[in-house]
C-alpha cells in the first residue's frame, strides 16, 4: 500500500544511511560485527525498503563497509574526514540527494529496525511533506528516535550543522514542525554503541529469529 502511494506522486524522498562512525567504544567497526548468521550492517540493509526512495546513499568511512554494502541498490559515499563529526556525513549525503521532496536520515547500527516502520514514516511524511517526521517509543514522547524524515525546506539548516550535531538540533529548534509517530516496539530503535548494547542486540535478534 505504501509503495503504491509513493508511486502515485511525482517525487520520492531520498535516504541517507549514516555509516561512518568510528566505533571507539566498541574497539572494532560495529557494523561488521557478527549478528546471527551475518553482520550488523547486513541485518540493517537486508530488510530496508529501497524502492520507497528515489535514491539511497550510504556514507561510510571504512572501505570494508562499502564493500559489504556493494550488492545493495545504493550509492556509497566516502567520508574521508570522519573526525569532522556527524555533520560532515550529513552534508556528504545532502550533496548526493536529488529529491525535491525531502530525505530520511538513518543510522546503520540499528539492526533491529523493521521495514514496516520505515514504510510508515514515509507514508506519514508524504501526507505532510512540510513536516519533520520522527518515531517515538512508548512513554518517551519528546525523545525522538532514528530514522527521521526531513522536508526539502530543512536542507539549509542541515547543511549548517557543525561537529557531531545531528538533525535533533532542528527538531528542538522547530518543535511546531515536528510530527511524532508512535511505535510500540521500542527495541527496534536500539543502536549499537557499546559492547553491552551489542550483546543485548544479539540476544534480541536470536529470539526474534526463532521459528
Amino acid at each position: 500500500m505504501v509503495a503504491m502511494l509513493v508511486d502515485a506522486v511525482s517525487d520520492r524522498p531520498d535516504a541517507v544511511i549514516l555509516a561512518a562512525g568510528a566505533s571507539r567504544r566498541m574497539g572494532a567497526n560495529k557494523l561488521l560485527l557478527p549478528l546471527g548468521t551475518t553482520t550488523v550492517l547486513d541485518c540493517f540493509l537486508r530488510p530496508f525498503p529501497f524502492a520507497l526512495f528515489g535514491r539511497v546513499m550510504l556514507v561510510y568511512g571504512d572501505p570494508r563497509v562499502a564493500e559489504a554494502a556493494s550488492s545493495y541498490p545504493l550509492v556509497c559515499v566516502a567520508n574521508q574526514a570522519p573526525a569532522l563529526g556527524k555533520s560532515h556525513s550529513i552534508r556528504l549525503g545532502l550533496a548526493r540527494s536529488r529529491s525535491p521532496l525531502g530525505l530520511m536520515f538513518c543510522v546503520a547500527d540499528q539492526p533491529l529496525l523493521q521495514a514496516a516502520t520505515v514504510e510508515r514514516l514515509v507514508k506519514v511524511f508524504i501526507d505532510k511533506p512540510e513536516m519533520m517526521v520522527v518515531p517515538v517509543a512508548p512513554g518517551k514522547a519528546g525523545l525522538q528516535q532514528n530514522p527521521v524524515v526531513f522536508p526539502a525546506a530543512s536542507r539549509m539548516e542541515l547543511e549548517a550543522l557543525q561537529g557531531d550535531s545531528g538533525g535533533r538540533r532542528l527538531l528542538a529548534r522547530f518543535p511546531a514542525q515536528v510530527r511524532q509517530v508512535p511505535f510500540d516496539d521500542e527495541q527496534q530503535f536500539m543502536d549499537i554503541d557499546t559492547p553491552e548494547r551489542y550483546q543485548l542486540a544479539r540476544e534480541i535478534y536470536a529470539l526474534r529469529s526463532q521459528p
